[in-house]
């Protein structure tokens, strides 16, 4: 059974002391508790990597380099796209950067087009470029980190959660730590140690998760955040 931010909110409320039927009254819930409750779901997404497209096949076009991850769902992007992982054709597509085809071939971008992708590369979070261009349109397969939830706000409550239901309360910690930093004085400092641990389970739940890359955040708090090194299985 799918688990939805509404089944969490008792758990949130509780957390929060603020259990009055039919809804919270220091807080608000559509403006304050359910947006919380989202961010605890992107947060963890985004550190995880845990919320993934795979196997999407993607239609490149001929004669061009560079590709939308914004609403471009005629070549096969999902909806909801962070950002580019992994290409496939079927064989693995290098990953590279823009930097490194600029110091090894200035010129890249008027080579002329291929039957053959050698490599392709991120542009921020908002689209990728392959190299060469293709000489004829082509199709290949990509996994892709997308949005826990792509629906617009209000937030109703309905929305699911995509996580394993012993890492649901990861949410419930997340908005409870933050509320409770509007009261201010010692709220804080306790919300401060539930933040902590909620970073800590991110922590074990990214073990679980596809690879992204050979590094996965620490449990560190805000800007002391690290990476260390981890195994790929």
């Amino acid at each position: 059974m799918a688990v939805t931010l509404s089944s969490l909110l008792p758990d949130v409320l509780g957390r929060i002391e603020d259990q009055s039927p039919p809804g919270p009254i220091f807080w608000n819930l559509i403006g304050e508790v359910y947006p919380q409750m989202v961010d605890g779901l992107y947060e963890a997404a985004l550190i995880s990597g845990l919320v993934q497209a795979n196997d999407v096949l993607v239609t490149l076009s001929a004669n061009q380099t560079y590709f939308s991850l914004q609403n471009n769902t005629s070549i096969g992007i999902p909806k909801g796209v962070i950002a580019a992982l992994r290409m496939r054709a079927p064989y693995s597509i290098r990953k590279t950067s823009l930097k490194a085809l600029d110091d090894i071939n200035p010129n890249w971008q008027n080579a002329t087009p291929s039957d053959t992708t050698i490599a392709w590369f991120p542009l921020g979070v908002s689209s990728f470029g392959i190299y060469p261009a293709l000489a004829d349109e082509s199709q290949v397969v990509m996994d892709f980190l997308v949005s826990p939830i792509n629906e617009y706000r209000p937030i109703t409550g309905n929305e699911t959660i995509p996580f394993q239901t012993e890492f649901c309360d990861l949410v419930s910690q997340y908005a409870a730590a933050n509320l409770r930093a509007k009261e201010m004085g010692a709220e804080v400092e306790e919300s401060a140690v539930v933040y902590q641990e909620y970073l800590s389970k991110i922590k074990q739940l990214s073990s679980f998760s596809g690879r992204l890359d050979s590094v996965v955040f620490s449990a560190a708090y805000g800007a002391q955040a690290g990476v260390n090194p981890r195994t790929v299985v």
